[in-house]
């Protein structure tokens, strides 16, 4: 057996092994804190605070199709918005299948089928990743540190919010210089992936933008924490600013491990472990799984939304004709 399939085996079980524990601690969590969870408000204020942080999720979604679109232009493919959003809308459906990955097949496959050059979207796909998991890491550290300053686990000082969004801007730009790297340093696979040119580096307002762009996705999954904690389980504990750094943390932990599908399981936990400081285990709990609603909800009405459009416009699939790359 070679090296690869021997990682791949090692990762898979490595994977395995770490769901079967977030899955034990989550419920023995539940088991031991049930009778702390507090009931749901299922009043007007209740409905609406489920309603909205569904339709924020879906607002996340289309902020994410504009994202790839800048990503793409910058490559010599223009795509409408409606059209990019429509992709990423329809795909992300498939990140519930196991593997973790099915979203990101998808959206390439619709890409092909609309016109968009594989490697091309590809490479906008990376891109895109990587400002992601820059991004995720820096505010998911800060999240950390906060968590571990709140529980006394680490007697270090917390940085200031200023100073903890000047680290986050500067980490999440620094996709930006890999691009440079991998055109330098492997200019034959940047080729393969910039259909047939080097990958063009992205311009500095897009990458500035798409930076800012995962930095208020994660701001809105901490106000969709707060609208849930507030409105669903009358708790007022915890500002957006920690609440958002606490989840971030748990949202790219579930997005790392390979084969978790949506980080199910994986999320859930750490909000539980990282949140329960703030708003109390029982609260934490609670907000695991009407957070997961939300999200699978809002995940399922982009679906629906980009199926709409698709037979709404059946024509409009080809994007503009993909040109050179900018030098």
């Amino acid at each position: 057996m070679t090296r690869s399939p021997q990682m791949r085996r090692l990762a898979k079980w490595a994977a395995v092994v770490v769901l079967a524990i977030t899955a034990v601690y989550f419920f023995g969590a539940v088991r031991h804190h049930f009778d702390s969870i507090p009931p749901i408000r299922w009043d007007a204020p209740a409905w609406a605070a489920m309603a909205a942080t569904v339709f924020a999720m879906f607002l996340n979604l289309v902020l994410g199709g504009l994202m790839w679109m800048l990503l793409l232009r910058d490559q010599g493919v223009n795509l409408k918005p409606v059209v990019a959003f429509r992709m990423v809308g329809m795909a992300q459906i498939a990140k519930y299948l196991p593997g973790n990955v099915g979203h990101l097949v998808g959206q390439v496959t619709l890409a092909s089928a609309a016109g968009v050059p594989v490697g091309v979207s590809v490479t906008a796909m990376l891109i895109s990743t990587l400002w992601l998991l820059a991004t995720g890491l820096c505010m998911g550290g800060a999240g950390l540190l906060l968590f571990l300053d709140t529980t006394a686990v680490l007697d270090v000082p917390v940085p200031s919010a200023p100073v903890m969004a000047a680290l986050g801007a500067l980490v999440a730009l620094s996709p930006w210089i890999a691009v440079w790297l991998l055109n330098r340093l492997l200019p034959g696979l940047s080729r393969r992936l910039g259909n047939g040119q080097l990958i063009a580096l992205p311009r500095f307002h897009t990458a500035v933008a798409v930076a800012c762009g995962f930095i208020l996705c994660f701001f809105v999954f901490g106000v969709m924490l707060k609208l849930q904690a507030r409105y669903l389980f009358g708790v007022s504990e915890g500002d957006v600013l920690t609440l958002t750094l606490m989840f971030t943390s748990a949202w790219i932990a579930g997005y790392l491990l390979p084969g978790a599908p949506g980080g199910l399981g994986v999320r859930e936990a750490l909000v539980v472990a990282l949140l329960g400081s703030v708003v109390g285990t029982g609260t934490a709990i609670g907000l695991s799984v009407t957070m997961r609603l939300a999200t699978v909800l809002g995940d399922g009405l982009a679906f629906l939304v980009g199926l709409s459009l698709r037979w709404l416009s059946p024509a409009d699939t080809t994007p503009t004709a993909p040109s050179a790359p900018r030098p």
